[in-house]
């Protein structure tokens, strides 16, 4: 009854890294002399860093019912499985997987469903790291750093509601972070 993928199974994930030196300043292919743009625009780096990702599988639960509550428990109770398909071709917010293919068992029963049987929301993301050290007098260095973490600004759901008598059942509850942007700069002496 228990044979079901583990709470932190996550079947496909691919992580990839890129850093270049874009080409513009001294020693480069443009901007080679000590123009204001070279001064501006030279010695930057790049670099990216994106994750793909499946998501962690969930278990229907029933919350509330009076065999788990006898018992001093909450939660633990699982949904039905009517036998449809439970993953949906085109997941949307207000119902990510089928809420057909679940019940509430009758009162008094245990649920049939599988432990782990929903894939949770996978990821995508993109992150972008841009970096140039300016070199000042002596051994003094200004290292000025943009960082940008999920740089296309995809939305990444998070929580999906579980709870079959829950009135937002299949439903995304909420989100990863949107874009966020830091600007560091840092003073080596």
């Amino acid at each position: 009854a228990e044979w079901a993928p583990s709470n932190f199974d996550r079947r496909q994930q691919f992580s990839g890294r890129l850093y270049f030196e874009l080409p513009w300043g001294p020693n480069r292919r443009w901007l080679k002399d000590d123009g204001l743009a070279a001064g501006l625009f030279g010695e930057w780096s790049a670099q990216f860093n994106l994750t793909l990702q499946s998501g962690t599988p969930l278990t229907a639960r029933v919350l509330g019912a009076a065999n788990d509550l006898l018992r001093g428990v909450n939660g633990s109770l699982r949904a039905n499985y009517t036998g449809g398909p439970i993953q949906l071709t085109d997941p949307t917010v207000d119902e990510f997987f089928n809420v057909t293919a679940f019940s509430i068992p009758p009162p008094g029963e245990f649920g049939d469903s599988s432990r782990n049987a929903i894939v949770g929301p996978g990821a995508r993301q993109l992150n972008g790291l841009f970096q140039r050290d300016v070199r000042l007098q002596g051994n003094r260095a200004l290292t000025l750093q943009v960082n940008a973490l999920n740089l296309l600004n995809t939305v990444q759901w998070a929580a999906i509601d579980t709870n079959i008598n829950s009135p937002t059942f299949a439903q995304v509850l909420s989100a990863r972070p949107m874009r966020t942007i830091t600007v560091t700069a840092r003073l080596r002496f």
